[in-house]
């Protein structure tokens, strides 16, 4: 695996160009076009929800961004070298990208749980393309392991190559739950939308595939608290909580209304 994809050169200056923010790229494509997809077999305004998702993509990097900071001034004590290298921890997404759709379905008065709801396969399929690039780039890399498909890294743009030890291919692990997992949410059928039940479903979902992930990482950007659980882990029990808290709201609406 080779971190960097080319070298792009702009009269003096020259900027590598990785696969991660390839596959960063792929995947930011692959859900608004679901989305939108989605939105326009459900008759939504298209051209709002394409705002909104410029928007949500927007508040989403920012937050991984500011989250990978803050991980890294509680690891280190010192923000600065995080600012300046660089970095996104998906947890910081949903955050960001939770306040601004919010702030996006406000102003272009779309209906925003029933677009979750039925948007939300688009989430798990980008996020498994953007974990095809982590593992491209050798970052969130798996603990030291000698099996059948471990992963040697030896670029030393790759985070992973020190040292340079056979490991878990871990983001791929990750990858494929998360493909699986979209797949489940795109064809289970949707009698009823609107409700959050569906973005509940996938919020307590990915907590468990990210917790249990997270037992196979190696690397010690994620943070950990007490050297016994990871930064992740613990937003994994707040995502898990409020998708529960989603789903046992929409389950005692539709009895109320059935009653």
């Amino acid at each position: 695996m080779d971190p960097i994809l080319t070298v792009l050169r702009i009269g003096d200056a020259e900027r590598a160009f990785g696969t991660y923010g390839l596959m960063l790229m792929f995947a930011i494509v692959v859900g608004v076009t679901l989305a939108t997809r989605a939105a326009s077999r459900a008759r939504l305004d298209v051209g709002a929800v394409i705002a909104a998702a410029g928007f949500t993509v927007a508040g989403a990097m920012f937050g991984s961004w500011s989250l990978f900071v803050l991980v890294e001034w509680i690891r280190t004590g010192e923000p600065m070298q995080a600012i300046q290298s660089g970095g996104l921890v998906f947890y910081g997404a949903p955050i960001g990208g939770a306040a601004a759709y919010a702030f996006a379905a406000r102003v272009l008065h779309l209906p925003a749980w029933r677009l979750l709801d039925l948007a939300v396969p688009a989430i798990p399929a980008a996020h498994a393309l953007g974990r095809i690039g982590c593992f491209l780039g050798g970052c969130c890399f798996g603990l030291p392991w000698d099996g059948p498909w471990a992963v040697h890294y030896r670029h030393p743009a790759a985070p992973a190559s020190f040292p340079g030890l056979f490991r878990h291919p871990v983001p791929l692990y990750e990858s494929a739950a998360l493909l699986v997992l979209a797949f489940v949410l795109l064809l289970w059928p949707k009698r009823k939308t609107g409700d959050g039940r569906w973005v509940g479903v996938y919020l307590v979902s990915y907590a468990v595939i990210r917790s249990v992930v997270e037992t196979l990482r190696g690397d010690q950007v994620r943070g950990l608290v007490g050297g016994v659980i990871s930064t992740s882990q613990l937003i994994s029990i707040a995502m898990a909580s409020v998708g529960g808290w989603l789903i046992w709201r929409a389950r005692r609406r539709a009895a109320r209304m059935d009653a």
